[in-house]
């Protein structure tokens, strides 16, 4: 007798349960825990001795706060996934409840500019933080933005912190934002005002007003990549915490940490890697392998590439297709042999082709996003040209073509296989 289809889903659901090896799955993913759960990793992480280095600096720097002192601004730097935001957030968080044990008046605040953005908003992010101002859209003046604020923490005593994650990215009028923290707040209150910032980029003060660089006593601290004594720890934290007992092989997380370190010193995209061969393993009804981190590495590489290429513009597209299909003259594809292939593809799928000029500028944009890589040289009389060198690997190339095809109604299952 057959089951019915409510008995058949639930049949399936038990036997996913059963086979599942991922028993907390927020703790692959830090999206997914709250504040306090990142903190209570961290705490274990700490007490391996991860980041001793960077945390004996900053401690020290304001330690001041517990004599009455005024610490100088203080700046953290580094590539991404080296835990500079949540390193910063986990002290400040330490530094408030010891104030808060010896009386000591302290406030933080954590301005977080994940996406650039004009002085306007960046303050108006600052004054809400603060219950200084709402949100505006328009109609009120940068000025009395400053105002609002000044005056919320006119009466202030103590010391107040001012986080500014990813400082780089007041993108118009950053002299004014930084003059208003800088100069002339702390003139506006009794509080002592301590400056935070964190950035990618090593040199993000550079292009700020002189004068507001002379005023700018800041301290700097770089956070190096994780290596792969951090990562496996880090890892082998994660795994307690999420993954069933007995799931991961032997030499599976010193096969992550190694690449890991070695490739980019990122520990989330670490935890991702493993996460995914995971995921892979309980689809496959296994252990995490050796042989699954490199399915899971190669999953990981062509979806970044087909996700961004799935909703580029279709004109970029067919640049792309135009790129990795052409027939190339020797070692390199040549600007005007892409255009031939480009051109072609425009009038078989209906859209109208750009003259050569613009299609240059598309294989600019590809060669900035790491799709291809596009190199100007000089053809002599016949004028510069650009050199197209295509060097993913031939599985990711061949999804993409296909991506392509399918966004362009034109694959044929037969004859792309």
């Amino acid at each position: 007798m057959e089951l019915s289809i409510q008995s058949q889903i639930k049949q399936q659901i038990e036997q996913a349960c059963r086979d599942s090896i991922i028993l907390n799955p927020e703790y692959l993913d830090d999206e997914q825990l709250s504040r306090e759960g990142q903190f209570h990793v961290l705490t274990d992480i700490f007490n391996v001795n991860i980041r001793s280095r960077e945390i004996n600096e900053i401690t020290r720097h304001f330690a001041p706060i517990f004599q009455n002192g005024h610490p100088i601004h203080f700046s953290v730097l580094g590539k991404t996934g080296t835990g500079k935001t949540i390193t910063l957030l986990y002290l400040l968080q330490e530094f408030a409840v010891l104030c808060k044990e010896r009386g000591i008046p302290f406030a933080k605040y954590h301005l977080d500019l994940c996406c650039p953005a004009p002085c306007f908003r960046a303050l108006n992010n600052l004054g809400c933080l603060m219950q200084a101002s709402r949100y505006y859209k328009r109609g009120i003046s940068l000025d009395d933005l400053m105002h609002s604020i000044e005056a919320k923490l006119a009466e202030r005593k103590g010391y107040i912190v001012i986080f500014i994650d990813e400082a780089d990215n007041i993108r118009t009028d950053p002299d004014s934002f930084y003059k208003f923290l800088i100069k002339r707040l702390p003139q506006k209150t009794e509080a002592k005002i301590i400056l935070l910032f964190s950035s990618n980029r090593l040199g993000w003060a550079d292009n700020l007003d002189p004068r507001i660089k002379s005023c700018l006593k800041m301290r700097e601290l770089i956070f190096d990549p994780y290596n792969a004594g951090d990562l496996f720890n880090i890892l082998n934290i994660r795994v307690q915490k999420a993954l069933r007992e007995g799931s991961v092989e032997e030499g599976v997380l010193q096969k992550i940490s190694a690449c890991s370190s070695r490739n980019h010193g990122d520990a989330r995209k670490a935890v991702n890697l493993l996460s995914r061969s995971a995921q892979l393993a309980e689809k496959a009804g296994t252990s995490v392998t050796m042989e699954l981190v490199d399915s899971a590495n190669d999953e990981i590489e062509k979806d970044k590439y087909l996700a961004m290429i799935r909703t580029a513009p279709k004109q970029l597209q067919a640049a792309l297709y135009a790129a990795i299909t052409g027939k190339a003259k020797g070692k390199a594809l040549h600007t005007g042999d892409a255009y031939i292939v480009y051109d072609r593809f425009c009038h078989e799928t209906g859209i109208a082709p750009l003259t050569q000029r613009a299609f240059t500028d598309l294989l600019s944009e590809l060669d900035m996003y790491g799709f291809i890589r596009a190199r100007t040289v000089s053809r002599g009389r016949y004028g510069r040209s650009k050199e197209i060198y295509v060097s993913l690997e031939p599985h990711i190339l061949h999804a993409m073509k296909r991506t392509i095809l399918q966004n362009f109604d034109l694959y044929n299952e037969v004859t792309y296989a």
